[in-house]
């Protein structure tokens, strides 16, 4: 089943199960991203937090996103 379209460098979501992988990795980085800058202390700590959640996040999404994608051309 094709969930995202791959356009160039980017996925755009074209099934209900892509917008919802999509939404489930901000809504999980929601938390996250105010948590960090609460505790924070100055910006750098708060790059450093997001940088390992987002770019988990990130890899996680571009991965399922990639599995399950078709090629523009395609």
């Amino acid at each position: 089943m094709i969930w995202f379209k791959r356009m160039g460098w980017l996925y755009l979501p074209i099934h209900p199960a892509g917008i919802a992988v999509t939404l489930l990795a901000f809504i999980f980085m929601i938390p996250v991203v105010t948590a960090t800058m609460r505790n924070g202390h100055s910006v750098s700590d708060d790059l450093y937090q997001l940088f390992v959640y987002g770019t988990c996040t990130a890899f996680w999404w571009k991965w399922v996103a990639d599995k399950t994608s078709i090629n523009e051309k395609d």
